[in-house]
């Protein structure tokens, strides 16, 4: 019988054999998954180790790493037969082969939009639909962070472009609320926001939006730039909200 893998890390990371979830019981099983999905063109085992286990002596790590792995691919192999995880001059590499990943989707989308050169707005659409989560959401491992906002930038670059190319400002505006969702610390979408909101007439909403931004910031310990400031005042001061 063929199998099919796919693991999804855009939110809970999961590995699916044909649709039903594995259990992969080492913590550090997944988070290597993860690591080395991230890591398309695969990483060496010093580079796994230091992700892995960070602060620690990379050289003591080795055998930890091999049991980690070893017991990963036994269990995706008992499962489905399929050898997942290549081997090869100290590197460690996904065959593709074997398996798919929302996140490689996900790039090629963001590949395709940024090389197309007719129909944009699907395009862009493709890279929005293809995200459906934070990468490996719910975890806090030290190198994920980075590659997590470049994930989140993705989905952000194509909200504001997509909603660049609105006739109906209600669409753009849905659009620029798509991508503060996933970035809510994000400036640019905000005054975006901003002027949408003014564009629907919808001026009441405009010092609301921006009130509610400045208190999340506030609550991370960052304050809203001059630039955002002043497009608030102007777009307020434009059409007074009243009782303000």
């Amino acid at each position: 019988m063929s199998r099919r893998l796919d693991l999804r890390v855009l939110g809970e990371p999961t590995l699916l054999i044909n649709g039903e979830p594995l259990t992969i019981r080492r913590s550090a099983a997944l988070q290597a998954l993860v690591f080395l999905t991230v890591h398309h063109y695969g990483a060496s085992s010093r580079q796994l180790v230091e992700a892995i286990w960070p602060g620690l002596p990379a050289h003591s790590l080795t055998g930890r790493l091999y049991t980690t792995l070893s017991d990963l691919r036994g269990t995706i192999r008992s499962a489905c037969r399929l050898s997942v995880i290549d081997h090869t001059n100290d590197r460690y590499r996904i065959n593709p082969a074997h398996l798919d990943a929302d996140l490689w989707r996900l790039q090629a989308a963001v590949q395709h939009a940024a090389t197309a050169v007719t129909d944009h707005a699907t395009a862009w659409q493709a890279v929005i639909d293809a995200y459906t989560g934070d990468l490996a959401a719910g975890y806090a491992w030290p190198w994920l962070e980075p590659a997590r906002e470049a994930t989140r930038r993705h989905v952000v670059d194509a909200s504001v472009a997509l909603a660049a190319m609105q006739p109906d400002p209600r669409r753009a505006l849905a659009l620029l609320q798509r991508g503060i969702r996933v970035d809510p610390y994000n400036e640019n979408l905000h005054l975006r926001a901003m002027k949408a909101l003014a564009a629907l007439g919808d001026h009441t909403a405009i010092p609301d939006l921006c009130d509610s931004y400045n208190r999340r910031l506030a609550a991370a310990g960052l304050e809203p730039s001059d630039d955002l400031r002043d497009a608030a005042a102007h777009l307020s001061n434009a059409h007074p909200v009243p009782g303000r």
